[in-house]
């Protein structure tokens, strides 16, 4: 068989396992996401969330716009970092999204301090072939040699 015809022959095979796999519809996702104990603790829809870490008491407050969040749209990602009131300009911040229960390849949008305590990049939400809408965004703070970890799962539009 040649080259080319093996070619044809892979993708011919691979849209037909995916013929057997669309069928799990996003309620077959909302299962799978049940089961795994992931459940929506940021309405980013709505506004910012934030959450608090051990790392010098930091608060971090994710946002992503535009609102509300859709997949495969150019989005902005914001983490602001405030100890108390002050903002925190000299961390390393990263964001690493993944969908819980499924592997949607590595996505993590590059951040930069823009200004006051705010890191900003841009990236996109992938879709889910199987229509699944939750995804969770681990933000890393890396400060003063020490780093800290805090998730956010939502849910896109």
């Amino acid at each position: 068989m040649t080259t080319p015809n093996k070619m044809k022959l892979k993708f011919f095979l691979l849209m037909l396992m995916s013929l057997f796999l669309l069928p799990l519809n996003s309620q077959g996702m909302q299962h799978e996401h049940a089961a795994s104990g992931t459940k929506t603790d940021c309405d980013i829809n709505t506004g910012p969330c934030a959450k608090t870490i051990e790392l010098d008491n930091l608060k971090v407050i994710l946002d992503i716009n535009p609102k509300p969040v859709n997949p495969m749209a150019d989005l902005l990602f914001n983490v602001t970092l405030k100890e108390g009131e002050k903002p925190v300009t000299d961390a390393a911040v990263s964001i690493d999204l993944t969908m819980p229960g499924m592997f949607m390849g590595i996505n993590r949008p590059a951040l930069k301090h823009v200004k006051d305590g705010s890191y900003e990049g841009k990236g996109v939400i992938p879709v889910c072939p199987h229509g699944g809408k939750r995804w969770k965004a681990d933000v890393t703070v890396e400060r003063n040699g020490k780093a800290a970890t805090v998730s956010y799962i939502f849910e896109v539009k």
